[in-house]
């Protein structure tokens, strides 16, 4: 009994190692994407890390799969911000307003990262289901939004391809900024939650929300 309590003790240990190995990987690699942008490569990471490659590919496979692993660290972050401002009003066009302001904004802070992860690694990935940071915001995107739909008995199978759609117009319009800069990131919010809303209140969107629970968030 006492060799199987140590062996799982180390497998729960090794368990830790590898994911703090992992994260401290993926924060290698979003430096040197910063500095690098969207040609990073597999050596320039492990050289960062002060690894060699082979660990790299150990712990992502290939380069899809480290994209995939840091996909998964933004989008997590950024659903998250999105529940926390759902937490922080019932005014619906708030919620969409701030959520959109809060993804423009690592748009802005972290286009290298961005642009990594919408085009870099996107490789022979032509299906959007394929590409896990559109897949991942829009799931989060989809959810939020049936459960609304579901709130003022609407239709939930609109979530979905809304969600997409919305996933679309925030990474088009904001690329179109990145480039050409003619106007203020206030604005661009502005305009983008401008057509975003008209949409959503059209289709009974714009009743005031209920409080959302601090565990549901």
């Amino acid at each position: 009994m006492a060799d199987e309590s140590r062996g799982d003790k180390k497998r729960a240990a090794d368990t830790i190692d590898r994911a703090a190995r992992r994260e401290q990987l993926l924060d290698a690699a979003e430096r040197v994407i910063r500095t690098q942008g969207e040609h990073a490569s597999m050596d320039d990471i492990a050289k960062e890390a002060g690894i060699t490659k082979p660990i790299v590919y150990a712990h992502f496979g290939d380069k899809a799969g480290l994209a995939d692993a840091l996909a998964e660290r933004v989008s997590a972050s950024l659903i998250g911000k999105f529940w926390e401002v759902r937490a922080e009003t019932t005014d619906p066009r708030t919620f969409v307003a701030h959520s959109i302001d809060a993804w423009i904004g690592f748009i802005e802070d972290e286009p290298q990262i961005y642009r990594f992860l919408a085009h870099g690694s996107v490789g022979n990935r032509t299906e959007l289901g394929e590409r896990r940071l559109v897949a991942d915001i829009s799931h989060g995107i989809s959810r939020m939004t049936g459960d609304l739909l579901r709130d003022v008995g609407g239709d939930v199978a609109a979530a979905e391809p809304w969600a997409y759609g919305i996933v679309g117009l925030v990474h088009a319009s904001s690329e179109w900024w990145l480039s050409r800069r003619t106007m203020s990131r206030d604005q661009l919010v502005a305009y983008v939650t401008a057509l975003v809303w008209a949409g959503l209140s059209g289709n009974g969107l714009d009743r005031e929300l209920s409080p959302l629970a601090p565990r549901e968030s």
